[in-house]
């Protein structure tokens, strides 16, 4: 493992899901943001630009001697960064393994919370993220910790019983937890982020697929809220820079909705060539055999009509919330960026994309298992 020497002025940030979509965006934001930005997504924002060398980041993993965390400490050391990084493990399914990080790093000024997605269709193992964000939440007040930020979900309605997906329940619910533990313990500023869905799952293989199934699936008028991985990287970042606006607040890190449509045409006009997609048979299929897949369609139209009826008061609010913290690309400068090479660290989320959507492979989503 990698060491780290922090001083008073220094505030260490422990991010759990450090080797993941969000976890690598906020890393390169909060560390070395010119490296971050692009064109398409300017670094002048409404928070003072971050003094690198005075954060330091516990990034926690499973395995340190893993490809994805030995590959964020590559990237810290081609920024001169490694110093402040340090590598530690822990299993969220372990209690005592996360305690002993608390235990062994005192001062934690704060925790970033991305809990993994367990994949379409299983809520045997969704069931656990309630089980995993609690314990952080009460280990972070346990240990003084001052700012938790944790990644939930646009919701689908204003109750968790909307929701198909198990998952998406369960972060409703530690939602609910954290903002009741932030009122019986006051010490404990908390911000909840609801991303939307990503620019990088329509990238690769599964990227194509995943099109394909909401073209066909959706309703032409229906939208999705989108946002690019690093602009939540971003945000994330920019929260903890000027954080006090945004205490025990809810934001929806989205640049807009789009439908499918706009998303096709967008394509078009910033690469000059259509969106790739799979055959249409391989959608039908997929609509057909998969209930996970069916599950997400109908999540996205019954959030879609949600919103349109005003059962989401607060959702309008929340992206504005999010967007005062800085620039979102929208998703044709974030394409163009990454058609003429300008993406920056946008383009390892998209490489990690196109091998993996939602844990999913190609055989369990045409033979309907998820």
């Amino acid at each position: 493992m990698s060491s780290t020497t922090t001083t008073p002025e220094t505030k260490t940030v422990l991010v759990i899901g450090a080797t993941g979509k969000q976890g690598r965006a906020f890393i390169r934001s909060l560390l070395f943001p010119s490296a971050a930005s692009t064109p398409s997504s300017p670094t002048t924002t409404t928070f003072p630009r971050s003094q690198a060398e005075n954060w330091r980041i516990l990034a926690l993993t499973r395995d340190a001697s893993a490809p994805p965390a030995q590959a964020l400490l590559e990237e810290a050391k081609q920024h001169n960064a490694t110093s402040k990084i340090t590598l530690v493990e822990a299993c969220l399914n372990t209690p005592s393994t996360l305690r002993t990080v608390f235990e062994s790093h005192p001062n934690i000024y704060s925790v970033f919370v991305v809990l993994a997605y367990p994949g379409l269709g299983t809520p045997s193992t969704a069931q656990k993220e309630k089980a995993q964000g609690t314990l952080i939440a009460d280990l972070a007040v346990e240990f003084g910790v001052n700012i938790l930020v944790y990644s939930s979900a646009i919701p689908i309605g204003p109750d968790p019983s909307h929701g198909i997906d198990e998952s998406r329940k369960q972060k409703r619910e530690v939602e609910y937890y954290i903002e009741d533990l932030g009122k019986k313990n006051p010490g404990l500023k908390w911000i909840v982020i609801r991303p939307g869905f990503f620019y990088e799952n329509l990238e690769g293989m599964f990227g194509a697929i995943g099109a394909t199934m909401y073209r066909d699936g959706l309703k032409k008028e229906t939208t999705l809220p989108m946002v690019a991985s690093g602009d939540l990287g971003r945000v994330v970042a920019g929260l903890l820079q000027n954080p006090e606006p945004y205490f025990n607040q809810f934001l929806c890190v989205t640049s807009g909705p789009m439908t499918m449509r706009e998303v096709l045409e967008a394509h078009k006009r910033a690469t000059g060539k259509p969106m790739p997609a799979a055959p249409g048979f391989v959608g039908w299929i997929l609509l057909k055999i998969n209930k996970g897949a069916q599950d997400l369609v109908k999540e996205a139209e019954i959030n879609h009509a949600n919103r349109m009826s005003g059962k989401l008061p607060t959702f309008e609010e929340e992206v504005e919330r999010a967007k005062s913290v800085c620039e979102l690309q929208t998703y044709e400068q974030w394409k163009r960026a990454l058609a003429s090479g300008e993406s920056g660290g946008d383009e390892m989320s998209r490489r990690v994309s196109m091998s993996s959507w939602n844990n999913l492979s190609l055989m369990k989503l045409l033979t309907g298992r998820s």
